[in-house]
């Protein structure tokens, strides 16, 4: 059973929760969705022919709630900016695990994957914690932020697909990369 990732950092707090260990209890970025059955817990599903808990991939929360209206004028309008660029990007993301999500042959696999991704935003969100600190106390901190969040999503993005097209390989019927 997975467990969820908690994590603290400069600009805020981030947990990690995963439906099989239970719903993120705070605010803040999370994964959700990798849960056990459909709209619960306690399904048993199939996975390319394996009976056992049926997961489900990943999906990315932001804590901008509401989204800062975008103005490249001022910094809370930089950094609606690019809170709007990080969602974009995560929606993105979504869609490029749910079609690597298909292609995972079994239960390890699937459990691996979604491992991977909770611990890939851990990364991500300390990572951006780190490199924003350089603004610590200041009004570029949080714009700082965003956008690297919004650039360790593009990366990541490539890292899927060549992911994607790894696991394609040699298959009759290949998923669109989105």
């Amino acid at each position: 059973m997975l467990k969820p990732w908690t994590t603290t950092g400069a600009v805020g707090c981030a947990v990690f929760g995963l439906l099989m260990a239970g719903p993120a209890t705070a605010g803040g970025v999370g994964v959700v969705g990798a849960g056990v059955g459909g709209a619960g817990v306690g399904g048993v599903g199939v996975v390319h022919g394996q009976v056992g808990p049926a997961l489900r991939p990943p999906v990315i929360t932001e804590a901008f709630k509401p989204v800062l209206a975008c103005n490249e004028n001022t910094t809370i309008g930089q950094e609606g900016c690019g809170e709007r660029q990080v969602l974009a990007a995560d929606k993105r993301l979504d869609g490029d695990v749910s079609v690597i999500f298909t292609l995972l042959r079994d239960n390890a696999a699937v459990r691996s994957f979604v491992t991977a991704e909770t611990t890939w935003l851990t990364y991500r969100n300390e990572d951006c914690a780190s490199q924003s600190d350089v603004y610590q106390g200041g009004s570029e901190q949080p714009v700082a932020y965003v956008y690297c969040l919004a650039t360790d999503d593009a990366s990541r993005r490539q890292d899927l697909k060549g992911f994607f097209e790894a696991l394609a390989q040699g298959l009759a019927k290949v998923p669109k990369f989105p």
